[in-house]
């Protein structure tokens, strides 16, 4: 199962950040108080400019980030994409960032950015909004990847127990060994030492294998284990109701001799069981 290439949602992301990124360049160096700023037209020039020069440098970033999602992931050749990263994510809109701001003060205010202090105050600090985008994109692929492969293994949980379903278990009575169906089973329990299976039709049967064995031959889709006594099938679980203290007493079919009760610390767990068993089948 291959990844899906990472969908970055960032449009009021980006413009939030393109503005905050405006307003600190153009308050470096700066004497006033953003009250006294304000009521200057230089100041909202200053900020409609950089927000400008912002935005197309964080979409050139964007931009390449993602062409090498879909080329080259993180995952793959880390220290090829880092280097790539750095030369087109970095580097590139660095060198973009002085020639717009240079074609900028030349065209708004005939300046000469080699006769200001832009490039031993204001570069640096571009150079690190830049590298803060990058490691914002970094960080957003990591959780979207790491969704993604959660996203997968369930899947193949699922894939797998399905699977599972149309498989056979040993049982034994008189005797004989008997090749049980797993679709066959209400529940399986623990007496005296010896875990019993429960078919929907039928006696009780007992098997070789130990409960938790039991437990991970049968699998998580359509089985649960209650308790440490107890494993259900989801077919056998007529009702169930909240009892004290956060627990759920089951109505089984075929009924058992005694309650069957889900601990407090798996009540939570049963209920989501539960609902993900009648969605899927």
């Amino acid at each position: 199962m291959q990844m899906a290439p990472v969908k970055y949602k960032d449009f009021w992301f980006k413009i939030i950040g393109c503005l905050l990124a405006s307003y600190i360049i153009d308050a470096l160096d700066r004497q006033e108080t953003i009250f006294e700023r304000i009521r200057s037209k230089y100041f909202y020039t200053d900020i409609a400019g950089g927000f400008v020069i912002a935005l197309i440098l964080w979409e050139f970033v964007r931009f390449f980030t993602r062409y090498l999602d879909k080329r080259l992931t993180w995952s793959e050749e880390p220290v090829k994409r880092l280097l790539l990263q750095l030369a087109f994510g970095v580097v590139l809109p660095s060198l973009l960032s002085f020639v717009f701001t240079w074609i900028w003060m030349r065209a708004a205010y005939d300046q000469d950015i080699f006769k200001t202090s832009w490039l031993n105050n204001e570069f640096y600090t571009v150079i690190l909004i830049i590298l803060l985008i990058n490691l914002i994109y970094f960080t957003w692929w990591l959780y979207m990847n790491w969704k993604q492969q959660s996203a997968l293994a369930l899947q193949g949980n699922r894939v797998s127990d399905r699977e599972s379903i149309h498989k056979t278990i040993e049982v034994s009575r008189a005797g004989k060994t008997i090749l049980l169906p797993q679709t066959d089973i209400a529940y399986c329990y623990l007496s005296n030492g010896y875990c019993y299976i429960k078919p929907f039709e039928g006696d009780v049967f007992v098997t070789a294998y130990t409960l938790d064995e039991v437990t991970r031959m049968l699998g998580e889709f359509l089985f649960f284990r209650v308790n440490r006594q107890f494993l259900v099938s989801r077919k056998s679980c007529s009702a169930y109701k909240s009892i004290e203290n956060g627990k759920i007493e089951l109505e089984l079919v075929p009924t058992y001799k005694s309650a069957v009760v889900v601990s407090q610390k798996r009540a939570r767990a049963f209920r989501k069981w539960v609902s993900a068993a009648i969605a899927e089948l």
